[in-house]
């Protein structure tokens, strides 16, 4: 019997980076209480991924994307009311 080895298709992209909070303080320089309230503000990119209450990650290209230029990315990502 002759068995081949399993083979998958070629990937053409990485899978995608995940930060944790720690990982997002240190790049920052922010405490964890600041991150929550640019969170509830709006201001920083929720979380990408929740797993339970104590493993939340976030991707890090929007977080990378927002340490590169916070307001550019409140503007691209404000809410805005509708008419009333």
């Amino acid at each position: 019997m002759n068995i081949l080895p399993a083979t998958l298709p070629p990937v053409d992209k990485a899978p995608p980076r995940l930060y944790a909070i720690p990982d997002i303080l240190l790049r920052g320089n922010f405490s964890k209480s600041h991150l929550y309230n640019l969170m509830a503000r709006g201001q920083f990119p929720l979380p990408s991924l929740r797993c339970g209450p104590r493993f939340t990650r976030w991707s890090a290209s929007e977080v990378d994307d927002w340490l590169a230029d916070p307001q550019s990315y409140v503007n691209a990502h404000a809410v805005t009311e509708a008419p009333t």
